[in-house]
């Protein structure tokens, strides 16, 4: 099992170990085991992310959650280093009649963001340079811990991978920045990725994105996590669909990753809203994501 930790608001800025001991328990209770835990809420971090006065009180915080996480036995912590967040720009028709969310860029300034809580800095100057000296700030910081907890951190795409967007530079919109990033982080065996098949294959290169970053990463064991999700389309206009009818083909992705040695877990990401599910909680989406992949193992695992 994995559990996002966005929405969960610590108040104090960090999590204490008995709080993720507890999630530990509840998961162990239902017969379930607790893998990974990603996103803590935004401004927890976002000074890191900006290089604003505050990042290092930030920082201690953060070295208190990933200190409880893995006293927690959790061997996973997610993360992303994109301080604009998740942005879209509509809602369009998928098959069905579900609802999807697009993003057009040309639109994008205009309409802004409709899902999420998604961040502008109007008053922000940032340039590339900075955002990779604020990222090797964060990495000198948290990876040595890491290592020494024996914690892996997996670092996710930014979504949309443009180079630019609500007033940031974006560093991992492409597969040869995140190749700089291991470097950057000197190699750590606590590097890695949560590869979010969704947000890569909207980069540029679609379904070729996606086999690069596999063959880039796998063999050295470098993607902790996979999102398998779909879309239709690459920047600068994309849009989400169900597994199956998107840029890349699922049986040919999951063969690339077993075969590049890949042996971490898989997890549905966002879906379409179909017909019938609440706003907030597309159950019926969710079940198919879940099903599709279940048959994608079974699969991939009896033709090897």
């Amino acid at each position: 099992m994995h559990f996002n930790f966005a929405g969960a608001d610590p108040g104090k800025g960090y999590w204490e170990v008995d709080e993720v001991a507890a999630l530990q328990r509840s998961c162990q209770e239902a017969g379930l085991t607790l893998e990974g835990i990603e996103n803590v809420p935004h401004r927890c971090y976002d000074k890191v992310m900006t290089g604003q006065p505050g990042r290092e009180e930030q920082l201690e915080n953060l070295q208190r959650t990933l200190r409880a996480v893995a006293a927690a036995d959790v061997p996973i912590f997610g993360y992303h280093f994109n301080p604009a967040m998740v942005w879209r720009t509509a809602m369009v028709p998928g098959r069905g009649g579900a609802q999807v969310s697009a993003f057009d860029l040309d639109d994008s300034i205009a309409r802004g963001s409709i899902l999420g809580p998604s961040t502008s800095y109007p008053a922000l100057t940032l340039g590339t340079q900075q955002m990779w000296d604020n990222y090797r700030y964060f990495a000198d910081a948290i990876f040595p811990l890491a290592e020494s907890l024996g914690l892996r951190l997996a670092l996710h795409p930014d979504d949309p991978p443009v180079e630019w967007y609500g007033n940031v530079p974006h560093l991992f919109w492409r597969p040869e920045n995140f190749a700089e990033a291991w470097e950057v982080a000197h190699r750590s065996p606590a590097w890695g990725l949560d590869l979010c098949l969704g947000t890569v294959s909207e980069m540029e290169g679609g379904a070729q994105a996606v086999d690069t970053m596999i063959d880039i990463f796998g063999p050295p064991g470098r993607i902790f996590y996979v999102h398998f999700r779909q879309v239709q389309g690459t920047v600068p206009h994309f849009q989400e669909c169900f597994i199956g009818e998107g840029n890349y083909d699922p049986v040919a992705v999951m063969r690339r990753l077993v075969d590049s040695g890949f042996d971490g877990f898989i997890l549905d990401d966002h879906v379409p809203h179909m017909v019938g599910d609440p706003p907030d909680r597309p159950f019926r989406a969710h079940a198919h994501a879940v099903g599709y992949l279940q048959a994608l193992v079974s699969a991939t695992s009896a033709a090897r």
